[in-house]
């Protein structure tokens, strides 16, 4: 008899603890969480001041940790397997940067930038779709993921020779921007493409809280009405992934800290403005 009490007590008790734990879970969520007067309020804050929410609006701020990135190093053999098919190029080097050339392409590593050029590929929309410069961007990108990891599209332009399709890394299930591919396409075929990329270590340091999506939107209206004091304008992207504050600073070992960032697209416009999630400031986007 006692030790089915005991056993009682002990279920009764476990019952009560996972009571408190969904409680204190759900709490926790809540402030990781905006609130509907915050939404509402900041909708109204940016409409008195002639800014349009044409998009969803980021209410879930889990704590983040920095992100640490390894400034890259190729040699000729790496270069060549990678772009070139494992053909032989002839290296320029200068001061700044490296360039490797064959017969059809030539690639331009500067740090982590890269540019490769197909000169012999006709430039031109011509009957060209969205959808087909998707689908050799995309071709092309499977090829390239198998050295430099996932990289999802995120965009396509439209130029006047073409489009432009643009792929971020996603590390984890979040979008890493300072990593990306800009593929550029004609109706003959891909003739440039433009590379950022630092490769992902790994997370670094303690999570820490960063700053609600409202205060970010507030943070971007001061700086947009410092240099456009007046006139509509429309947001009809934001997102919050990894960035570089500081694409030229690196420790002694060759690392590069990305952060959490939320990037304000307007309308009309290719260039967010980016906000460091953990200080809710403007990054230099030059």
């Amino acid at each position: 008899m006692e030790w089915q009490n005991a056993k009682k007590f002990v279920i009764v008790l476990l019952v009560i603890l996972n009571a408190c734990l969904a409680l204190l879970n759900f709490q926790q969520n809540r402030e990781n969480a905006m609130t509907a007067s915050q939404e509402k309020a900041i909708f109204e804050v940016l409409s008195k001041n002639g800014i349009t929410m044409y998009t969803d609006l980021i209410t879930d701020m889990e704590p983040m940790s920095r992100l640490a990135c390894m400034v890259p190093t190729y040699t000729k053999e790496d270069l060549e397997r990678v772009f070139f098919d494992g053909e032989k190029t002839t290296v320029v080097p200068s001061q700044t940067s490296t360039v490797y050339r064959t017969s059809t392409a030539e690639l331009t590593i500067e740090g982590a930038q890269g540019n490769l050029v197909f000169p012999q590929v006709e430039k031109g929309k011509g009957d060209l779709s969205r959808g087909d410069a998707l689908k050799k961007a995309e071709e092309y990108m499977d090829h390239m993921e198998k050295n430099f990891g996932d990289f999802v599209s995120y965009d396509i332009l439209e130029t006047e020779e073409g489009y432009c399709v643009v792929f971020y890394e996603k590390y984890d299930d979040t979008i890493v921007f300072s990593n990306h591919f800009r593929v550029f396409v004609s109706q003959a075929g891909i003739y440039q493409v433009q590379l950022v990329y630092c490769p992902v270590v790994g997370y670094n340091g303690e999570k820490k809280d960063i700053f609600y999506g409202d205060e970010a939107l507030l943070t971007f209206m001061r700086e947009l009405r410092k240099n456009q004091p007046e006139g509509a304008v429309t947001v009809n992207r934001m997102e919050l992934g990894y960035d570089l504050p500081d694409k030229e600073s690196q420790t002694s070992e060759g690392m590069l800290y990305a952060v959490p960032c939320y990037r304000i697209y307007l309308m009309e416009q290719t260039e967010p403005y980016i906000i460091n999630a953990y200080t809710c400031k403007l990054i230099n986007q030059e």
